[in-house]
């Protein structure tokens, strides 16, 4: 084989190995998310992998930064369940229902194995930095308003 025909085919093949259209991107994508109190601009967490690494080994928030965790279904309170291995910071969380309301919201104290849960079903669920939704007069009841990105790629 000449050079000229394996230097293209090599260029070939790694044009070929590029990211696929379908691939999410890795880059994290951060949205408003607005309860009636107050604002988070959290990062987006809706696939099995971005919601099971969550705010691990994140030190630090700003004052109205937190994640976001999207559900391809609603789940049972039992499979909507978090802790904090390896989350060095302590964190508040809500859960919402596909109606948009919060369900609960909950403390959660810094790398504990403690599991959290909603007292109901759940489709989403949003952290932020410990004592957040107190302060800002977020309750069972509260609304939630958002919109994921076109092209957001939603694991079950």
């Amino acid at each position: 084989m000449n050079r000229s025909l394996v230097f293209s085919l090599a260029l070939f093949a790694a044009a070929c190995k590029g990211k696929d259209s379908t691939s999410p991107n890795p880059v994290p994508v951060t949205i408003p998310v607005a309860f009636t109190g107050g604002t988070i601009t959290a990062r987006v967490a809706a696939t099995d992998s971005a919601r099971t690494a969550g705010l691990m080994n994140v030190s630090t928030l700003g004052a109205n930064d937190g994640m976001l965790f999207v559900f391809g279904t609603t789940r049972v309170p039992s499979q909507c369940g978090f802790y904090m291995k390896d989350t060095p910071t302590s964190l508040s969380i809500a859960f919402i229902d596909v109606n948009m309301k919060v369900i609960s919201t909950d403390e959660m104290a810094a790398e504990t194995l403690t599991v959290h849960q909603p007292p109901g079903d759940c489709r989403y669920a949003v952290e932020a930095n410990s004592g957040w939704f107190t302060s800002h007069g977020i309750v069972a009841g509260s609304s939630v308003t958002f919109s994921l990105p076109a092209g957001t790629i939603i694991d079950p």
